[in-house]
């Protein structure tokens, strides 16, 4: 195997233990896949700045749900200096503990991930969102935009560099 190809199935690895954990609804497994430093950024929520942080968050959330979930990776890019990062889409269904109907979500990622001198490689920053629309309701309660009120409304217009097919 090439070191290319190593460097892809070690980086294979963390995310399969990560996909794991969060099926078998282990937060301590789920967390050991970050670095100690790392930062999870949920969706709606604050970010979770270090290990424990990302422990204590995921606990909570794994206490509230049973977990069905997966990843489709649309890129994976090495940077040769001991960090690479990944680009794709998720899919999970959220089956409350309390009972009651299932919730279903489907999104996109980034995560960006660090070598360590062992040539493992850990989580350093995970961030998704939905591509889900708000429930009803709730897209009059979040707000416009952070300018004052006095500043024109824009609307950011993507390049087409930036443009998926």
């Amino acid at each position: 195997m090439t070191g290319h190809a190593t460097e892809l199935a070690n980086l294979d690895k963390t995310r399969r233990a990560h996909i794991a954990a969060l099926n078998a609804g282990d937060a301590h497994r789920w967390a050991a896949c970050f670095a100690a430093d790392a930062v999870q950024m949920p969706p709606n929520d604050p970010p979770n700045a270090g290990a424990e942080s990302i422990r204590a968050w995921s606990g909570a959330f794994l206490a509230a749900f049973a977990v069905k979930f997966s990843l489709r990776l649309d890129e994976v890019t090495l940077t040769g200096a001991g960090w690479a990062f990944e680009r794709g889409t998720y899919a999970i269904t959220l089956m409350p503990a309390t009972g009651g109907a299932p919730v279903h979500d489907a999104g996109k990622y980034i995560t960006i991930y660090q070598r360590h001198a062992d040539d493992t490689w850990v989580i350093a920053r995970d961030i998704w969102n939905s591509n889900n629309p708000l429930p009803p309701g709730q897209a009059a309660a979040l707000p416009v935009t952070s300018r004052p009120a006095t500043a024109p409304a824009q609307r950011h217009q993507p390049c087409a560099c930036r443009r998926r097919p």
